[in-house]
C-alpha cells in the first residue's frame, strides 16, 4: 500500500506548480519523504526508489534536484568569480532570507561530531590533486563512504566531516527551514530570470572541511551562497576554498569572508575536472547553500571581481 500511496503523491506532485517549486528545494531522499508526509503519504526510501521506477515507466522521467541530469558543454572554459552579495543589486531579500536557512538543528549529535574529527584527513587538504600518491590516500579517504549507505548522517563518511541539513527532517525548526528554501528559490529565479534548484545545504561548524573533490557527475554552473555566525577574530585561524586550476594544474587558496556569493563551473571531462575542497579551521559557524544556476547567470551581476 506504501508504494501504491508513493505513486499517487508522484502523480499529484507533477501536476502540481506548488508542489514542483518546492520540490527545486529538495536536494535529499528524506526531505522527498517529509513532504510526502504533510500531505498525507506515508512511505519510506524504498517504496519511494520503487514508486518512482514505475512512474518513469508509465509517464516519463522523474528526478529531485539531486538526480536531474545537468547537460554539459564540451567546449566551455574553466571559470571561477567571487562577489560580495552586499554589493549585489537587488540581492537585499535574497540576503535577509539567508539568515533564515543559516539552522543548527537540535537533531545533529555534535559530541559525535567532534569526536569524527581526523587531523590527518585535515591535512589532506594541503595535498595537491596532481600529486603522485594522491590517488592512493584518495582511495584511502573514500573507502568510509562507499561502505556506508548515502542516508547515515552519523559522521562515518571522512571525506564529509560537516553536516548536511536537508538530511535532518525530524528537528523542531525543518518546516521553517524548508518553507524558507522554497521562497529562496523564488526569489533567485526573480533575480536571475531562469529556473533554480538546490544543489546542497550545508553547515559546517568549528574545525569542519569537505575534502578534495569534483562534482562531476553534476556538470554545469554551480552558485553558493556563504556566509558565517560571526567574523573571524583570530588571525592564526582561517576559513578557505581550495581548487586546483585543471590547466595549469596550480593551487589556488581563497580566503572567506561572511555574505560571499561564489560561482564555479563543474566539468565531465578529465582534464578539466574541477578538484576542490573546503576547510573552516576556526570557532565560527560556517553555512554554505548551492544553487544549480543558468548558463547566463554573469549577465545578471554589474561587475566581475
Amino acid at each position: 500500500m506504501s508504494i501504491e500511496y508513493c505513486v499517487n503523491f508522484l502523480q499529484e506532485m507533477v501536476s502540481s506548480n506548488e508542489l514542483k517549486q518546492q520540490m527545486k528545494a529538495v536536494t535529499d531522499t528524506k526531505e522527498v519523504i517529509a513532504i510526502g508526509k504533510r500531505l498525507g503519504y506515508i512511505f519510506d526510501t524504498q517504496d519511494l526508489a520503487a514508486a518512482s521506477a514505475s512512474f518513469s515507466e508509465e509517464s516519463g522521467s522523474l528526478g529531485t534536484a539531486s538526480q536531474a541530469k545537468q547537460t554539459s558543454c564540451p567546449n566551455s572554459a574553466f571559470y571561477h568569480y567571487e562577489f560580495d552579495m552586499q554589493q549585489i543589486p537587488g540581492f537585499q531579500e535574497i540576503i535577509r532570507e539567508l539568515n533564515n536557512l543559516k539552522i543548527k538543528p537540535s537533531t545533529v549529535d555534535l559530541s559525535l561530531y567532534e569526536k569524527s574529527f581526523r587531523e590527518d584527513d585535515f591535512q589532506f587538504t594541503s595535498m595537491s590533486p596532481a600529486a603522485p600518491d594522491f590517488g592512493r590516500r584518495y582511495q584511502e579517504v573514500m573507502q568510509s563512504h562507499w561502505q556506508h549507505s548515502l542516508g547515515e548522517h552519523d559522521f562515518s563518511r571522512r571525506d564529509f566531516h560537516l553536516v548536511n541539513l536537508d538530511q535532518h527532517v525530524e528537528h523542531p525548526l525543518y518546516n521553517q527551514y524548508f518553507q524558507a528554501k522554497t521562497r529562496m528559490i523564488s526569489l533567485l529565479e526573480g533575480f536571475f530570470g531562469s529556473e533554480i534548484r538546490f544543489s546542497g545545504s550545508l553547515w559546517y561548524p568549528p574545525l569542519s572541511y569537505r575534502l578534495w573533490h569534483t562534482n562531476e557527475t553534476q556538470s554545469g554552473w554551480r552558485m553558493y551562497l556563504i556566509d558565517f555566525d560571526e567574523p573571524n577574530g583570530d588571525p592564526g585561524s582561517t576559513s578557505f576554498f581550495r581548487y586546483m586550476n585543471p590547466e595549469s594544474k596550480e593551487i589556488i587558496t581563497l580566503e572567506e569572508r561572511p555574505k560571499l556569493a561564489r560561482f564555479f563551473k563543474i566539468e565531465q571531462e578529465k582534464d578539466k575536472l574541477f578538484w576542490h575542497c573546503i576547510v573552516n579551521g576556526t570557532m565560527r559557524n560556517r553555512w554554505s547553500f548551492g544553487f544549480v544556476v543558468p548558463e547566463n547567470w554573469i549577465d545578471k551581476l554589474p561587475y566581475k571581481s
